[in-house]
């Protein structure tokens, strides 16, 4: 497969939208740069190793050192998209042709997959089930009492928390339109309600219950995703606030237990868990290590019969394991293997904890087993990864997704062999097969090339037209900016088909006059950003007469 070098210019607007996926609470902080590991024999400290005690409390003993076993685990890339991008045409001008990541979302019940568009997948048993997607025309921004479709092929669903299908929250990130042309990047946040989604803030945590009930946590409180009349677990009051435990992360379990990680107002904001234990509506709160540092990110996972806390602080990141007995929970310091910060964890029904450390060509991959034993993972001919979700079905499988370069996203797992897609999604093909189907249709035509003064075909590609836009559609944003224009007469307004994206573009009868349109559109059409090209699409839909000699 040849990969294609991306332009400063591409690169860029990519960069931005990263950035504002970092802002939300839905993503994860992006891993700040961290001091290689040392060997087992000289390993450098964890905040588990680091953890002191509070005035007043019983000394933390330090965990004793990583153990990390001879043997590793290799993983194989069983899911991959690579795309091929024309250098000179901005990222958000060809949706089909920019690469975006697959997507682990890792609920109690199942694992979804979700990829460039709205097709969502079930994983279980190293195969792939579609499930139904979500529809474009259910989403909408802001308080328009107008639809704004979204533009499906050019979207990532980047979060799912709750009960699939029937209590969701989503987070996405995409171009939203006025009905043709593209308007800004957004990542808005949605609620399910009925068979739309609306916009409205994720929760803390939302999750799968008991009884068939999902629960959520909201700010610090509970309710249930659908109303009814069962007993919600009682937040423990502080004496110097009204919820003691301030809630980073929840995890709920079938049997009715209830766990929240979060600080502890009552001791000085160090991280505790508040318990509840099955059919209990009052809790326990159990501290954890005084670990140091500023806290960005906690987890706290569990089973019927393991529960662990994994939080990521400033300057480095800490495990403790919740053993529970019959006189009451305590929390067990661990030491990690790495002083590398955790970027995500998951924890397998048969108690097997996978650990992610590190990101891009310094992720490192360990599974943690109950004798204390770290194995570390293997990454396919030594290729780094930028994480986007982690899934562990066992001790001798786990899902990653995520990306290796800008054009080159995967998902890897233990377990050998390809995930098997749908024919027209990306990645169907596996990883041997070259650029996916989907991309081959409709590319007759050479790819855009850079524009000169001696191109025999000057084009100018507008924007991509929303899926919901009605085939004669007259595009009155663009015709009022041509309205009155001399040279207007000069161009060759078409629609036409690119790699299966339906596009407005306009042929020019020089570059000169092509650089002239594209200037004129961004003046006098807010958020257009065409792009001039040397080009001649292959698959002419039809011609749309947009001006006329004044």
């Amino acid at each position: 497969m040849k990969k294609l070098a991306l332009p400063l210019l591409l690169l860029l607007p990519l960069a931005l939208a990263a950035c504002k996926r970092g802002e939300t609470e839905a993503h994860r902080d992006p891993a700040p740069p961290a001091p290689a590991s040392a060997p087992p024999s000289a390993q450098a400290p964890s905040a588990s190793a680091l953890a002191s005690s509070q005035p007043g409390s019983a000394p933390v003993a330090a965990p004793p050192p990583a153990r990390i076993a001879d043997t590793t685990v290799a993983l194989h890339v069983v899911a991959e998209d690579v795309r091929e991008v024309a250098e000179i045409v901005p990222w958000n001008q060809l949706p089909s042709d920019v690469p975006r990541p697959f997507y682990l979302h890792p609920l109690r019940d199942r694992v979804l997959v979700t990829l460039k568009g709205t097709s969502i997948y079930a994983l279980a048993d190293g195969k792939l089930t579609e499930e139904d997607g979500i529809p474009p025309y259910s989403l909408r921004l802001g308080a328009s009492t107008s639809e704004l479709p979204f533009m499906a092929s050019d979207v990532d669903i980047v979060s799912i928390v709750g009960r699939w299908p029937s209590d969701v929250w989503i987070r996405v990130d995409g171009l939203f339109s006025d009905g043709a042309r593209l308007n800004n990047f957004a990542s808005p946040l949605y609620r399910k309600q009925g068979d739309r989604f609306v916009e409205s803030p994720l929760p803390v945590a939302a999750t799968a219950w008991t009884q068939g009930r999902t629960l959520v946590l909201s700010g610090d409180q509970f309710s249930l995703a659908q109303p009814g009349g069962a007993d919600l677990p009682r937040r423990a009051a502080g004496a110097k606030c009204p919820v003691r435990v301030r809630a980073e992360a929840m995890a709920a379990l079938p049997d009715g237990e209830v766990l929240v990680v979060g600080r502890d107002c009552d001791q000085s904001d160090r991280l505790a868990v508040e318990r509840w234990a099955p059919g209990r509506a009052d809790s326990a709160v159990i501290p954890l290590p005084t670990w140091d540092g500023k806290l960005l990110h906690a987890m706290v996972l569990a089973t019927e019969r393991d529960r662990y806390v994994v939080a990521r602080f400033e300057a480095a990141s800490a495990l403790a394991r919740i053993d529970v007995a019959e006189a009451g929970a305590t929390a067990v310091p661990l030491s990690l293997p790495s002083s590398k910060p955790v970027t995500d964890a998951s924890l397998a029904a048969d108690g097997s904890l996978w650990i992610l450390l590190g990101e891009g060509d310094g992720v490192e991959l360990f599974r943690w087993n109950k004798e204390g034993v770290y194995t570390r993972a293997t990454f396919p001919k030594g290729q780094g990864l930028s994480s986007t979700g982690m899934a562990a079905a066992s001790a001798d499988v786990v899902y990653l997704a995520g990306s290796t370069s800008n054009v080159r996203s995967v998902i890897l797992s233990s377990r050998p062999g390809k995930l098997s897609f749908p024919s027209d999604a990306p990645g169907a093909a596996g990883p041997d097969a070259g650029v996916p189907a989907a991309q081959d249709a409709g590319a007759a035509s050479a790819p855009p090339a850079a524009l000169s003064s001696i191109c025999a075909s000057p084009f100018v590609i507008l924007f991509a037209v929303s899926k919901s836009a009605p085939p004669d559609y007259d595009y009155p944003a663009t015709r009022d900016a041509l309205s009155g224009w001399a040279d207007g007469s000069k161009y060759r307004f078409i629609e036409y088909s690119h790699r299966g994206q339906r596009m407005l573009g306009a042929s020019a009868p020089d570059a000169a006059r092509a650089e002239a349109l594209a200037a004129r559109l961004r003046e006098r059409v807010k958020g257009a950003s065409p792009a001039v090209a040397c080009f001649s699409p292959a698959e002419v839909l039809r011609e749309v007469r947009l001006a006329s000699a004044p």
